[in-house]
């Protein structure tokens, strides 16, 4: 029987709403969460589902491993080995508040999350990780990407400083836009390097020139979403976290939910690069982070903790 075709029960899982203690500052350019980081707060793991603090801003997918994810909050962040199931948190990420992970697709070993105490560097799959805020003119990452045909091409958004590219993996870098503002993850797209997606006040954003000028795409429903991932065997697909999963198929110009059986709060959501079939979502309960697993390309879930 065709996966998309099946109806399941899931069971539903009471989701916290809204980000505790967060202080939302509206600028012409973006929309800026700024929290307030204790070094002291870490992430924790309880009956199966990590605690990352009062909110959910990352996720992440080991590129060649589907069952390898990774969540980030406020208070640290924490790696799975079996998607999703048991967790263990993410030494060295206390308190850095992780809104955005990237991997290098050619050494999965090699891992970058940007937070408010700026830029953390992982050279062993995520298992330590070490800050690096040399060459960074403002330590508040709300934006990460990678370019996944040169690993070392990466771009940051900087709270009031606007998008860096560094070209060194991290070790330098330069200004690229100071009027962009987005918060999650920066997209590159695998055909074209001068190609960025990010998401922004005015919806689904693409740049043609590596950043310069961005135009709108397309709206996303319901306002702005935190989390985008983009198919990078299909690239004119993505997936958007609104509170819901969104999906396209015509390069982000309409969106449609996909995934009925989730419950509302999902806030970020990612592809499984090495078999796109398989899609994590990922919200609050009660309890911790709550992930979400699909294998037909986000057509039917199961809660995978």
């Amino acid at each position: 029987m065709n996966k998309q075709t099946q109806k399941t029960t899931r069971r539903r899982v009471p989701i916290l709403l809204g980000v505790l203690g967060v202080l939302v500052l509206a600028a012409s350019v973006g929309v800026y969460l700024l929290l307030a980081t204790d070094p002291g707060e870490q992430a924790t793991v309880s009956g199966g589902r990590p605690y990352v603090g009062g909110d959910l801003h990352s996720l992440a997918v080991d590129p060649a491993n589907p069952e390898k994810v990774m969540v980030g909050g406020h208070e640290g962040g924490a790696i799975s080995d079996d998607g999703g199931q048991t967790w263990r948190p993410a030494s060295g990420l206390e308190g850095a508040d992780p809104m955005g992970w990237v991997i290098d697709p050619n050494n999965p070993r090699e891992m970058y999350a940007g937070g408010h105490p700026g830029f953390y560097r992982s050279e062993d799959g995520g298992e330590s990780w070490s800050k690096d805020n040399a060459g960074l003119p403002g330590t508040d990452v709300h934006g990460l990407g990678m370019d996944p045909q040169t690993p070392d091409v990466l771009y940051a958004f900087i709270v009031k400083r606007g998008l860096y590219k560094s070209s060194d993996g991290g070790h330098s870098w330069q200004p690229v836009n100071a009027r962009a503002a987005t918060m999650g993850p920066i997209l590159v797209d695998p055909r074209e390097p001068d190609t960025l997606y990010m998401v922004g006040e005015e919806g689904f954003m693409r740049s043609t020139d590596g950043g310069e000028s961005f135009e709108r795409i397309g709206a996303i429903p319901s306002g702005m979403a935190m989390s985008i991932s983009q198919d990078l065997q299909n690239p004119e697909t993505f997936y958007a976290a609104n509170g819901g999963v969104l999906k396209s198929i015509d390069g982000g110009e309409s969106w449609r939910t996909v995934g009925d059986e989730l419950p509302e709060g999902v806030s970020v959501v990612t592809v499984a690069q090495s078999d796109p079939q398989i899609i994590y979502a990922g919200a609050l309960g009660e309890s911790g982070v709550v992930l979400f697993r699909s294998e037909d390309g986000g057509y039917s879930w199961e809660a995978r903790n």
